[in-house]
This record gives C-alpha cells, sequence and structure tokens, in this order.
C-alpha cells in the first residue's frame, strides 16, 4: 500500500490535503453551531417578563451574558430601548445582517473542495497515463501485462479517490449550509420579536402611567354658593 502511495504521486498527498481541510472546517462548525444554540423560546420570554417590570438593566445584562448571533442581535436593539419602532425594526435586521459572514464563515471552503478534489484525482489519473506510455516500448506492446495493470490500477484510484473524497465533502456542505440559514432565520426573528416585546413593554408601560394619573373634573357637579344677603 505504501509503494502504491509513493507511486501515486504528490496528486494523492494533494487531495488528503483538500480532505484534512474539510474535516477541519466540518468539526469548526458543528462545534459552534452546537455551542450557540439556545432555546429561543425560553429566551425571548425570560426578556419580555424582566421588560414589562422595566428591568431594562437586567434584561441587557442577560443577553451579554448568552453566546451567539442571536444574543448579540437582541443586546443590539436592547441598548436602544428609547427609539420609535421603525428605528428598533432597522437595528435587529442590520444587527443580523451583520452576523450572517460568522455564521457561514469557511462553509464555502466545503465547496470549493468538493469540486477540486474529484478535478485533481482526474488530472493525476490523465498525468499517470501519460508518464507510462511515455516509458520505451510500451507503444510498442513490449510492457508487460502485470505492469500495465498495476499502472491503470494506481491511476485509476487517483480518480476513484477525489470522488469517493468529494461526495461525503458537499454533502456536510448542503448540511450545514441549511443548518446556517436555519440559525439567520432564527437570529432575524428573534431581533425582530424583541422590538415588538420592547414597545408592547413601552406601550403598557405609558398606559399604566396615564391611568395611575388623578383625572381632573372639568366641570362641577355643585352649584356655586350664593354669597349671603344683609
Amino acid at each position: 500500500m505504501s509503494e502504491m502511495i509513493a507511486t501515486m504521486g504528490p496528486i494523492f498527498w494533494l487531495i488528503m490535503l483538500f480532505a484534512a481541510l474539510s474535516l477541519a472546517v466540518v468539526a469548526e462548525r458543528l462545534f459552534y453551531y452546537h455551542r450557540v444554540n439556545i432555546n429561543s423560546g425560553d429566551f425571548l420570554r425570560g426578556l419580555s417578563s424582566l421588560l414589562r417590570s422595566g428591568q431594562y438593566d437586567e434584561a441587557l445584562h442577560e443577553a451579554r451574558e448568552l453566546p451567539g448571533p442571536m444574543a448579540r442581535v437582541v443586546e443590539a436593539v436592547l441598548s436602544r430601548p428609547r427609539l420609535e419602532r421603525g428605528e428598533l425594526r432597522d437595528i435587529a435586521l442590520e444587527a443580523a445582517d451583520m452576523e450572517v459572514y460568522r455564521v457561514e464563515r469557511n462553509i464555502r471552503t466545503l465547496q470549493a473542495c468538493a469540486t477540486v478534489m474529484p478535478m485533481l484525482g482526474i488530472l493525476g489519473t490523465l498525468l499517470a497515463l501519460v508518464a507510462f506510455y511515455e516509458q520505451p516500448g510500451v507503444t510498442d506492446g513490449a510492457a508487460a501485462p502485470p505492469l500495465v495493470a498495476a499502472t491503470l490500477q494506481q491511476a485509476l484510484m487517483l480518480s476513484a479517490m477525489g470522488i469517493a473524497l468529494s461526495v461525503p465533502t458537499y454533502l456536510f456542505y448542503m448540511y450545514l449550509a441549511s443548518r446556517a440559514r436555519r440559525i439567520i432565520n432564527k437570529v432575524a426573528r428573534a431581533g425582530l420579536e424583541c422590538v415588538y416585546i420592547i414597545c408592547d413593554a413601552r406601550d403598557a408601560a405609558k398606559a399604566a402611567e396615564e391611568s395611575a394619573r388623578p383625572r381632573r373634573a372639568c366641570c362641577s357637579l355643585t352649584p356655586p354658593e350664593e354669597p349671603e344677603k344683609e
């Protein structure tokens, strides 16, 4: 086996380099997605209870303690709670757009590796066949059949290896790209939900403040007292 690997030349090691790079990207992305995965429902319900009670600093501290893009988008909204609904919505969408790069980072590398590896395998096959037919006596039929079979096997193994490694790489690329889109969708939705929670809590606090004010009588129900006659 070691002799066969040695005869396949640098193309084999180049394919293995792309395979190792793909494995590293897959491991890094899976760990990142696992680390930033939080329950958005529980997170938003906790923020809602804090904001309705007027504890904006506690809600902001809660968002800063959590990792991941969702907490950063919510933190960007909570840091400006006095703005209007439209301005808060723009802040949430802009913060969510800024998190797209972090969520999708290195995923395109998998697509590139899945495309390049089979091409390298075919290139290695062609180069091995060209090198074989450049040997003296091969075109005249003087080459021994075992040598021809061994050369063809080594050449075709490069193509088979490139294709075999590109298939799982592309499948992981599709899986991670789909998962990244779901995370981005959840992040944007959490940011908009936080905007609605802030505005609803602010409106409820304003209504409660107005209802607590003493109402001024617009007119008196009792007539004014007449002055006493002497």
